[in-house]
């Protein structure tokens, strides 16, 4: 299931902002937590619309 979460995390930061190599360095990549917390809100739409 935590694979799961983490993929759909990691598409949902990839529609968005093309190639990224993995979600901490995503999150690495941004000084606040605003940007990577609206990314976990996406992904949590997305894995409702897929039914996760």
């Amino acid at each position: 299931m935590e694979a799961g979460a983490v993929a759909v995390l990691l598409d949902a930061i990839r529609r968005r902002f093309g190639d990224v190599d993995s979600v901490p360095s995503f999150n690495d990549a941004h000084t606040s937590g605003r940007i990577p917390l609206r990314m976990l809100d996406q992904a949590a739409g997305l894995a409702d619309t897929r039914s996760l």
